[in-house]
């Protein structure tokens, strides 16, 4: 048996409870939650190492104080803004390696057991040139392989990569099963989170647009899953979940898991228990109520990946 459990991803406090104490007070009395995905928009990761290590230990001293269990921290909008380890110039791809290093420490720091997100988006140039396209996504797997291998020796689980809402950014289900990796005793697993509000990115079709197929197809490799407030057709988010749910049920114990994180210390019975990470409306969300996601969005080339 699947047991869900429901945690919220702290974008909702960024520029507004930018303390720990104050916005881990509004998630347990609140909102009557007690797990929480780690906005880096909070995280000053330019910050000096002990300046970082001084904010890791508050953010686990309030998450402990208020009873919350810290799940993981994950990119924001600041790093969505960027292009991070798809950036055309290598000397920028050197520094985002730099800056994942530096989310890991954080991480490792505040007692969480995974990062990720946001990993790279091409520019248009290079999205149009196959041959450029091409070496980068290499340069891109290798990247992660790296930073997977930097994970374990820092005591993280995993390093999770998002499916993201425009052609030039890991997006259909080929691109990102290129990426994810079952990890060893080097190297971390690279897995996914499942954000079901995008599978929206244009020139997809088919299984690139249903989120049960994402689920059938990638559940297993999924151990966190995202649920907007809305999705991209503007149906209300409760409601997604509820079919996610009966889906689930529908597939039997043998099917895929909507969300999977291995199990919780001292739960009843053989189920493992995964965290559906909820993201709240408002400005300081990534994509908000009726918000069809990024602005600039390119149609996928005709062929296959990384065509």
């Amino acid at each position: 048996m699947i047991t869900y459990r429901l945690g919220i991803n702290t974008c909702f406090a960024v520029k507004r409870w930018p303390q720990p104490e104050r916005w881990a007070a509004l998630v347990r009395d609140e909102l009557g939650l007690d797990l929480v995905q780690h906005s880096l928009d909070l995280v000053d990761l330019d910050s000096t190492p002990d300046q970082a290590v001084d904010e890791a230990e508050r953010l686990r001293a309030a998450c402990d104080a208020a009873g919350l269990t810290l799940h993981s921290t994950f990119t924001g909008l600041a790093a969505y803004s960027s292009n991070l380890l798809l950036h055309p110039d290598p000397a920028a791809r050197e520094r985002a390696r730099a800056w994942y290093r530096r989310a890991i420490d954080f991480t490792a720091a505040a007692g969480a057991g995974s990062t990720g997100g946001h990993i790279g988006a091409y520019s248009v140039g290079d999205w149009r040139d196959p041959a450029a396209r091409r070496e980068l996504w290499a340069e891109l797997t290798e990247s992660l392989a790296g930073l997977a291998a930097y994970a374990r020796g820092r005591g993280l689980s995993a390093l999770m990569a998002e499916n993201l809402a425009a052609a030039r950014e890991p997006s259909t289900i080929e691109m990102m099963s290129s990426l994810l990796t079952v990890g060893d005793e080097g190297h971390v697993p690279v897995t996914l989170c499942l954000d079901v509000g995008h599978q929206c990115v244009p020139g997809t079709s088919g299984d690139d647009r249903d989120p049960y197929a994402w689920l059938e197809r990638l559940g297993h490799r999924a151990p966190v899953g995202q649920q907007q407030h809305r999705d991209h057709l503007g149906r209300a988010g409760a409601g997604r979940a509820r079919r996610l749910r009966r889906h689930r049920r529908r597939a039997g114990p043998g099917g895929h898991p909507a969300v999977r994180a291995g199990r919780r210390p001292g739960a009843d019975g053989p189920g493992p228990v995964g965290p559906v990470l909820a993201r709240c409306p408002g400005p300081a969300c990534r994509l908000t109520p009726g918000q069809q996601g990024p602005p600039t969005r390119e149609a996928a080339p005709v062929g296959s990946w990384p065509g």
